[in-house]
Parts: structure tokens; sequence; C-alpha cells
């Protein structure tokens, strides 16, 4: 019996080839995008999985509620932190701490500059990442130690065993002047050597030092400041311990034993400040924040979103075979009849038909699978990522998706099999007709249901782009194009860098260079606690140290008062000042009104800034610093060339590669044991949105898909349509309908659903989209043009599908219809 079924189904396949076509592509395109998207969700979840004994371990995530900003949140922790809740809670049974800086290295007489990991020397024990050499317990414990990935190893020394080998580094935290420090040059050896880290960690360590080595960046102040967020920290806690009470009994500890307002200038209880969040360190890659760590966080809107469109893009699909399977049925009413008459049951005739579909979906299945294999690379390419089907150590997926193939052909064909099953033979026999060749409006519900998916998802990738499009194009209020940063942080003294910046201006490609403390589409924030006049309380606003030939050079608008200048004494600011002192600022028009003086009322207004009064000289316009992701904060603009770190170098635009390579020569004169750090402003304008126009082609991608699969569907569904009413339009046609009437007749027939399937899509994807840009400070509005663009063109496509058949149908001769009647 099993093969009689086996050669029937076979013999239908070949039979009808368009049919077979339809529902076998349909089926294993929504398959691919099923494994495609479950290859992302399954590597996406697997982030530090591999790590062992992590079950207790958390990364602290830290909030901020300051008075007059909303709350910040950090994938950071004030390196006092982990050590405070390891000395006052007993449930904390270890904690440790990670910052990632760039330093120079020199190896021999060659330089790199490379990211060096501070961490403290049991960081190891607490976080148990592979060495293949060195004892983890020991191999930080000394300050000149370092400890190496397999691939910097490689990199430094070659091929050759890197314990005991050597390389030099600079001291820091020396003072002001570097040249005031004795032996800057400090000698590291490599105590033990870590396995490369796979891709789906949230670290990417290749160098770790102790916070004892003398190259430690973080300096004596920072290791005791609660404000100051340098890097990560993390805690072990004791087995069986609940993190909600840990964070409950943390709170009560921070109220009795802190107090922030000689920080921040705030009278509240601690936990009212700082507001600290135990995340377990497996779901950190997870937990999407403002700020921190060295990966790119994932999302679960994401995962939710990706899942359901692979669902509903399969489930599109399934529509299209129990789609054409009803409306087939009445082909194949003669074949049933004959096999009732000779015994075989209902139940063996709607086995004969699931089986069909199941036979349908394995060879979709295999033609899914060998599209995957085929565009598998450039699906890596495009995430970045190295993401790989292994037939044999990914068993358990393979499972799951040879079920999900099973069961979507299962899905596909219970209704048809139930159907088809239930023909009474004498009619079938009689007309060769069913009787009830499956509901034609279950068939119109689920042209209803697919047009909806398809249009819901153009909805979402119109605006996905038209929001990335706003971001980018928009008035940032600064200009960032040919811009050049260079990170001189602590590897120039003051006084080097003045020399080195006015050496860049001299050359003729370059129109303009300014020193800042911060730069555009960073996420470092400095925030000071201002004091209004005649008001108790006090305001936060964020604090920027510039010279004024950054603001030139930005192309920063001043709306009121003066700029700064160097020239006058008291527009320079003095770390040295006494606190009597008053020096001027120029504020943003959001600090002026944030302030409650207004534009033209904050001139000449004297505030407190921390300890020192500051006057008010000047109004700039508001500039989207931190791109369109962050709303505008109060910012107060000091002259101060002593901490201003960073330098912005605008290029004339001629012969770029040769104003870079002057650039280079120019530090390393000034600077010849240092490598340089620099890069292009636009190259992190690009970073802002590269993960919204991944997931906006990727919504393009799966949304072509599912209204292909749609339009493959409707395409069947309307040649049966068109040869099922062949008679019918050549009645119409004989008493004098043209072949536009029955054209549009036929269009007008297919427009129903599509336009039905609009009031669905519509509402839920304004639900979706609305709450997605929300995440953005700046966004577009949704408009109703996003929603009728989409309907407009399903409407089309469902139009251009259909058109072929009802101008077939409409032009032929009556003739031909009836003349069988």
């Amino acid at each position: 019996m099993f093969g009689n079924y086996l050669t029937v189904a076979l013999r239908n396949i070949a039979r009808h080839k368009l049919y077979s076509f339809i529902n076998i592509a349909g089926l294993a395109m929504g398959l691919a995008c099923m494994v495609f998207i479950a290859l992302f969700i399954r590597d996406e979840l697997s982030f530090d999985r591999w790590v062992p004994d992590s079950d207790n371990l958390y990364r602290l995530d830290v909030g901020t509620q300051l008075p007059g900003r909303p709350m910040d949140r950090f994938a950071l922790a004030p390196f006092p932190l982990p050590v405070f809740m390891k000395d006052h809670l007993p449930e904390v049974a270890a904690e440790t701490h990670l910052w990632p800086v760039r330093m120079t290295v020199q190896v021999g007489d060659r330089q790199f500059l490379d990211q060096i990991d501070e961490v403290d020397p049991n960081f190891f024990d607490v976080i148990k990442l592979p060495l293949t050499a060195g004892d983890p317990g020991e191999v930080l414990q000394k300050p000149e130690s370092i400890v190496l990935s397999e691939a910097l190893a490689k990199k430094y020394f070659g091929d050759t065993n890197a314990i005991g080998r050597q390389l030099v580094m600079n001291r820091s935290n020396c003072g002001k002047e570097l040249v005031a420090c004795p032996d800057a040059a400090v000698t590291l050896r490599v105590t033990g050597v870590m396995r490369d880290l796979p891709h789906n960690t949230q670290f990417r360590l290749d160098a770790i030092i102790p916070h004892t080595s003398p190259v430690d960046r973080i300096t004596d102040r920072g290791k005791q400041a609660w404000f100051m967020f340098n890097g990560s920290g993390y805690v072990r806690l004791a087995p069986g311990t609940a993190p909600a009470a840990v964070t409950a009994k943390l709170n009560g500890v921070m109220d009795r034993m802190l107090d922030f307002s000689s920080d921040i200038n705030v009278r509240k209880p601690a936990s009212q400040v700082m507001q600290v969040t135990l995340v377990p360190f497996r779901d950190a890659h997870m937990i999407t924040l403002d700020d921190g760590g060295d990966v790119p966080p994932g999302s679960w809107t994401t995962i939710y979103g990706l899942a359901l469109v692979g669902a509903l893009t399969l489930l599109a699909a399934c529509f299209n075979f129990t789609n054409l399977a009803t409306a087939r049925a009445m082909m194949r009413a003669r074949e049933i009849g004959l096999r009732k008459c000779v015994g075989a049951s209902r139940r063996q005739v709607a086995l004969q038909f699931l089986g069909e579909s199941v036979l349908m979906a394995v060879v979709a299945l295999v033609i899914a699978m060998a599209m995957v294999e085929i565009l598998l690379p450039a699906y890596d390419s495009f995430l970045q990522r190295p993401i790989s089907l292994n037939y044999v150590s990914d068993w358990p997926l393979l499972l799951v998706i040879v079920a999900i193939a099973l069961a979507a052909g299962l899905v596909s064909g219970i209704y048809p099999a139930l159907v088809l099953s239930g023909f009474r033979p004498v009619a079938a026999l009689r007309s060769n007709q069913s009787g009830r060749a499956g509901s034609g409006r279950l068939r119109t519900v689920l042209v209803v249901l697919q047009f909806a998916v398809s249009i819901g998802l153009g909805i979402a990738t119109l605006v996905v782009f038209a929001q990335i499009d706003f971001a980018r194009n928009q008035k940032l209020g600064f200009r960032h194009d040919n811009t050049v940063i260079i990170d001189t942080g602590r590897r120039m003294t003051a006084t080097a860098r003045e020399s080195f910046v006015a050496a860049l201006r001299a050359y003729p490609g370059i129109s303009g260079a300014g020193m800042s403390s911060d730069t555009p589409f960073s996420s470092f924030v400095n925030i000071s606690s201002v004091k209004l006049p005649g008001q108790a309380s006090t305001v936060t606003a964020e604090e920027m140290l510039f010279t004024p030939e950054f603001r030139d050079m930005y192309g920063m608008k001043l709306v009121a008062g003066r700029a700064l200048s160097d020239r006058r004494a008291d527009d320079v600011v003095d770390r040295s000042d006494p606190d009597d002192s008053v020096r001027n600022v120029l504020v943003n028009e959001t600090a002026a009104r944030t302030f409650g003086f207004g534009v033209q009322g904050a001139l000449d207004r004297t505030i407190r800034m921390d300890r020192h009064a500051v006057r008010i000289v000047g109004v700039l316009a508001d500039m989207h610093f931190k791109g369109a992701r962050r709303a505008i904060q109060p910012t107060i603009y000091l002259n101060d060339k002593a901490d201003a770190n960073f330098v912005s170098v605008r290029l004339t635009g001629q012969d770029i590669p040769a104003a870079i390579a002057f650039i280079d020569r120019t530090w390393h004169s000034v600077s010849p044991s240092t490598a340089i750090s620099r890069h292009f402003l636009d190259d992190s304008f690009e970073k802002l949105y590269q993960s919204d126009r991944k997931q906006g082609t990727l919504f393009g991608i799966f949304v072509s898909v599912a209204i292909l699969i749609a339009a493959l569907g409707l395409f069947g569904l309307a040649a049966f349509t068109v040869g099922r009413r062949t008679k019918e339009i050549g009645i119409r046609k004989v008493f004098g309908a043209r072949t536009r009437d029955v054209a549009i007749l036929l269009l007008w027939q297919f427009s129903i659903p599509v336009l039905i399937a609009n009031l669905i899509a519509w509402p839920l994807a304004w639900y979706y989209l609305r709450g997605w840009l929300q995440g953005f400070a700046s966004h577009i509005a949704l408009s109703p043009l996003y929603f009728a663009a989409a309907g407009l063109a399903a409407l089309l496509i469902a139009w251009l599908t259909v058109l072929s058949h009802a101008l077939r149908v409409a032009r032929a001769n009556p003739v031909h219809a009836l003349r069988t009647e």
C-alpha cells in the first residue's frame, strides 16, 4: 500500500508541474528563511554559554538618576562598586573588574597600537576563560605580568613560545607632565597565553594586565570615584543566592554607608541616585544599554521580530499548499471515488493526501538546505560573524529543522486531506466533481493572511529605511565630513599636544584643528552639578572642554552673545584657580532653557558649576552631538586645553592620503615612543546606524520572500479560478461583455482580499513601529504614506500576478468555452 501511495504521489507531482512547482518552491523558500533565522537566533543566544562555571556570575549594570536628566543606564560600573559589594555583602563570593584601553606596545623595534584590558589580579579565577599556558591564579599576580591571546602572541613573537618573552609599554599616572615621570618605559613579561575566544562572547580580549601594573591607566582618583565609570564590574554570588535579594540588601547598605552629596551635590539616598542591576553573565549580550561593552549588544526585540517573520513566512508557504490543494480537489474527485468504491476508507484516503503533502515538504526541505549551503557564505559576510551549520555536531538543530518541515507538510495538508477524504463516491463518479471543492471562504481567508504578512513586513521595511535615512541626513548642527579624530590620551603632555596641533594647522591640506575632551558620536559623558542662583536644589549638565578653534572647525553656530577667546584671561579655565574666581563659559540652547533663563536671558548670568562660579557669555545652537538616538542634553562648554585630550583635524579634501601621512609623521616627531590612534569621524557616524541598516536589510529580504511566496500562490489560485469560470466568462461575452469588463471583474475578485489584508496589517504594523521609533530621540512621523505605499504595492503585485490569466480568458473565443454545453 505504501508503494502504491508513493507511486501515485510522484505521478501527481510530475503530472501537475505548475501546482507542484508553486508548492515546493514556496515551501523551500519559507524553510530556507526559517533556517537562516534559526541560525542567527541560535548564535545570538549562544553568547557566553560556553564559559565554564558561570551560573552564579553577574555583570553589574548601573543606572544614575541625576536632577534634570533622564535615567542614564550603563553596562559599566564605577571602580569602587564591586569591591564595596564584596566587603559588605557576604552573599558576594568574589568580584573583579575589567577596563579596555588602547596602548602602544613595543616589541623589539616594532610598535603596535592594541587594546589592552586592565583587570583585577583574580580575573581568571572569577571568569574562567581558557588558558593554554599559565596558572589562572598566578598569571596576573605580579605587577609586570601580561597575558596574551594566541593570536596576539603569534603577532608579537611568531611561532616561538611566548611565555617569558618581554615587551615594552609606557608608564602612566605620573602627573600632568609625562616628562616628570622617571623610567617611563616599563618592561612587561608574558606570564600566560589565553586561547583565542570565539566570536560569541561579550569580550574582545587579546592582552590583559593587572590593575597593579605600572602601566595601568586608571588613576588613583579614578579608583576611588563613584561617578567615573571605568569599565565593567563582575561579581560571583554564593550558590543559591537570589540576585533580587542581593540588590535589595545592597540598596540598604548603600543608603547607610554612602553619601554622594560631595560628588554631585545631591542630597538623596544613595540607592535613589545610583541603581545597581545584577545581569546574569550568560544573558549580558542580550541586555541592550546605552553604553559599555566591547561587542554590540543583542536585542530581544530583534530576536522576537525575526522569529515572528520566519514563522509568518513559513506559514504563508503553508497557506499556498492548503489553498491550491483545496482548490484542485474537484480535479481528483473521480480518483477518490474509485478508491472508495474498491474499499478505501476515509482514513486511508486522508493518509494518502497527508503523505503527498509530507513528501512535498521533504522535497522542499532538501531544496531549502541546498539553498542554505549556497547562500550561507554571503549570509556570514552580511552579518560579519561566522555562522556555520555542521550536520554532525548540530544534529539537535537539524532534528528541529526536519520536525518543522514535517509539521509544515502536515499543517499544509491536514485541511485538504479532510476535505478530499470526505467526498461521496456516488456524487464524485457521477460528475467528476466533489460537490464542495473545499471552502472558497477559507481560500479567501488564507490569501488575506498571506498578504497581511507581506504588507506588514513591507511597511516595517519602508519605515526602518526612512528612519535611517532621516537620522543620517538630519541637521546635526555641526559639520562632520573630512574630519580626523586623534586620541592623544595620556600619551602626550599638554604642551606637546599644543605643539602638535600648531604644526598640523600649518599644513596646506588641513583647514583647521581643535582640541576637546569629547568627540561627536562617542559614548563618553562628563556630568557636572549646577547650582542656579536663588535655588536650593541643583541640576546636572554635561560638561565639555574645548578650544576656540574647535567651535570654528565644526561650524557650531552661536545664537546669542560672543564666543570664547584665548586672548581673554577669564575665558580660559585653569584648574588651579581659587574657588572665588569666575570664568566665562558657553552653554547650548537646551541648557539655557533648562536653567530657566531663556536664550537671551542666559547672557551674563552667573551659576555655580561644581565648586566654581562661571559666567555665561554666549549660547550655542543645539547639536545632535551623540546622534539621533540620544536626546540633546544641557551642555556647558569651557575653554580648557589641559584636559582636552582629543584633537579634531579638518582636511581640505585635496590629496587626503598625503594629509594623513603628514599627520602620522608629525605625531611621531612629537611622540616617537607611542603609536597614533586616529579615525575618521564619518566612520563613527556610520557605526551609529549599522545595526539598524542590517535590521532593515533583513526585513527587506524577508518581505521580498514573503511577497514572492504570496504571488506564487495567487498565480496558481488565479489559474484555477479562471479555468473554473471559463464557461461563465463565455456566457458574459455572448451577452456583450467586453474584454476590459471581464478583466476588471477578475481583477476585482482578487483585489478584495488584498484590501482586507491592509485593514489587518496596518494597525499591527503601526503598533510595532511606534515602539521601535521611540528608541530614537529624533524620529520620523508614522505617515499614512508608508502604509498606503505598501498596500498599493501589494495590490499592484496581485494585479500583475492575475493579469495574464485574466487577459487570456477574457480574449478567448466564447465558442470554445460553450461548445460542450
